[in-house]
């Protein structure tokens, strides 16, 4: 079964509730290549949000990145 879509709202709004916490990030760079990363959203843009990786990077998605999977965030416990 295929997931219901979210509206880029919904996102934003999820998104901006997981500001300054703890998170797994899976990018899917395509021809099977997933780079993950741990860290935590810093700032959240009109269009794109910064990811602070653990090793120091800073990398920015948009939101449209998670609406259709290329982009998965894990919360970690």
């Amino acid at each position: 079964m295929r997931p219901r879509a979210q509206s880029i709202e919904q996102v934003k709004q999820a998104i901006a509730e997981l500001k300054g916490k703890s998170l797994s990030v899976a990018v899917n760079r395509g021809r099977k290549k997933i780079v993950r990363m741990h860290g935590m959203i810093t700032d959240t843009f009109p269009a794109v949000f910064m990811f602070r990786a653990a090793a120091g990077d800073t990398v920015s998605f948009s939101y449209s990145d998670v609406i259709c999977g290329d982009i998965k965030i894990i919360r970690n416990s």
